[in-house]
């Protein structure tokens, strides 16, 4: 289960909204599906704020249209965007009175504890022929990172720890989609690979993700210095090739209602 308050915390903290490379990469993936689509979208809702590409690209093509963006916790953002703001609980996903044409969503519905119950609500908020599309990580996201912090556990305290939130199999994605009725369902896998210089740098980008593990059961102090000094050999023992190579993969959600 998903532990809500240390979730809202790290929604309110500062994720270089706008300026994080790594978000702005996967978002022009999601601009890239909208582009090619002939549909006029009235209302929309950005599920989650985690850059503001999309939402220009939105704003740009569809002048008039209304585009609202939702999230956990907003305290980070009132003074950083101008985009109608609703704060949600995205367990019990709630918009009263209101519709939309298109929902999207970059890297925010995998911090779910039920995914089954945001499709859910998202299939009901959404208009007849509306849209939703959604990236979540992959089982392999920063595959090199996560795996090199096991070594490092179990040289250090000889076991592992939980160190990523769980992410949904594709097939069970498809089968959730297909159960509420989206029509035509479709789930592409998508990665590209950002080499490194500096490993400190590989760090700071994936820390300002802030997407480590959420669980009730995390846990409840930070690594030491010590702790990071034994990852980086770890990191460059397995994976270091005159950089430090870092793979970004996820899964691309388009599902339409009828």
């Amino acid at each position: 289960m998903i532990n809500k308050k240390y979730l809202k915390l790290l929604r309110s903290k500062d994720r270089k909204y706008g300026e994080n490379f790594i978000y702005n990469q996967i978002s022009k993936n999601i601009i890239d599906s909208l582009d090619i689509l002939k549909t006029s979208f009235d209302n929309i809702l950005q599920l989650g704020i985690n850059d503001n590409l999309v939402a220009n690209y939105l704003e740009k093509r569809f002048p008039s249209c209304s585009l609202e963006s939702a999230d956990i916790d907003l305290s980070l953002f009132i003074k950083k965007t101008n985009l109608k703001l609703i704060e949600i609980d995205l367990d019990n996903l709630v918009i009263k009175d209101k519709k939309f044409d298109l929902i999207y969503s970059n890297f925010f519905c995998q911090l779910t504890s039920n995914f089954d119950k945001l499709v859910k609500n998202i299939f009901n908020v959404l208009n007849s022929n509306g849209l939703f599309i959604a990236t979540i990580p992959s089982s392999e996201n920063i595959y090199q990172l996560v795996n090199s912090m096991y070594e490092t556990d179990n040289f250090l305290y000889g076991g592992m720890f939980q160190r990523i939130n769980p992410n949904l199999d594709i097939n069970d994605i498809f089968k959730i989609l297909k159960f509420y009725n989206f029509d035509a369902p479709l789930i592409n896998t998508n990665n590209f690979t950002i080499e490194y210089s500096i490993f400190k740098k590989l760090l700071d980008d994936v820390r300002f993700l802030n997407l480590s593990y959420s669980g009730t059961d995390k846990r409840n102090y930070f690594e030491n210095k010590k702790y990071f000094v034994h990852l980086e050999k770890q990191f460059k023992k397995n994976y270091y090739k005159e950089n430090f190579n870092l793979d970004i993969n996820y899964n691309t959600i388009c599902a339409w209602k009828k």
